[in-house]
């Protein structure tokens, strides 16, 4: 009869087990990451781009700058990247937002300079900063957004104004985009507006409004309405972006805030 040498059965046990923890997969080391918050404008001829165009543009300038971004886990990797919500096709915007997630920290001012250098004029970013990590998305922090609206028509300012107070009672309007009917919430979406005359036939329009996950206001959409209103029309409305309007010829949208709340009912920058 052999025996087998004394601790060998421990030491065929003790092998088996340090392979398998060497072919066991290794838990991922957390990255650390840095949250750049970066405001833009988008003006001139690039208003009329179409969000996923503007996602590429900031996408290219932030590869350009030479910047470290991190990249999504998965089969699929991406830029980590966040946006505010769409600007309709031809709104221009003083304070649109991304936040782009760097796997090293740049100086806020050299990184602005950086994606300056690296992006269109009319694209161009105006302000950065860092902000925590796991701060909630711009998608959820900012529930405020103000539009001006410069317009010109053959309307006096009360005309102008006793329409809009009319437009500004409906609670909801409906109209139709891609063949389907929808509704804009306007008691839920319009916080308030002011009409203020710009010279002979020409008037600002600033709309405050609210927003959430569940909708916001589409400003082109309330014009056409106020059109309407304008010439007695119950003409149905389509959601085109750009509005062919018979009392109002001639018009232009600005973005020019978007903000959370904070504490005590107070409006604050994501900034």
């Amino acid at each position: 009869m052999t025996r087998k040498a004394k601790g060998s059965g421990n030491s065929n046990t003790a092998e088996k087990t340090a392979k398998q923890l060497r072919s066991a997969p290794r838990p991922a080391i957390e990255q650390t990451l840095f949250r750049l918050r970066v405001r833009y404008v988008k003006q001139g001829r690039l208003a009329y781009l179409g969000h996923l165009e503007v996602i590429h543009s900031i996408e290219r300038a932030i590869r350009r700058a030479g910047l470290p971004y991190a990249v999504s886990q998965g089969f699929s990797p991406h830029m980590r990247v966040g946006y505010t919500s769409a600007l309709p096709v031809g709104t221009s915007s003083t304070c649109e937002w991304f936040d782009v997630f760097l796997t090293a920290l740049v100086p806020g001012p050299e990184a602005l300079e950086r994606l300056v250098r690296a992006s269109a004029p009319d694209l161009r970013p105006v302000q950065a900063g860092y902000v925590g990590v796991r701060d909630p998305a711009l998608t959820a922090l900012i529930t405020r957004v103000g539009y001006r609206i410069d317009l010109s028509c053959g309307m006096s300012l009360e005309e102008l104004k006793a329409s809009m107070a009319a437009v500004s009672e409906l609670a909801e309007i409906p109209y139709e985009r891609s063949g389907k009917q929808k509704v804009l919430d306007l008691a839920k979406t319009l916080g308030s507006w002011e009409l203020e005359p710009a010279g002979e036939g020409a008037f600002h329009l600033v709309l405050h409004t609210r927003a959430d996950n569940e909708g916001s206001l589409r400003p082109e959409i309330l014009l056409a309405r106020l059109d309407r209103e304008l010439r007695g029309s119950t003409d149905a409305i389509a959601s085109t972006g750009i509005q062919d309007l018979e009392s109002i010829p001639v018009y232009r949208v600005e973005r020019i805030y978007q903000r959370g709340m904070g504490e005590h009912g107070a409006t604050v920058d994501p900034l």
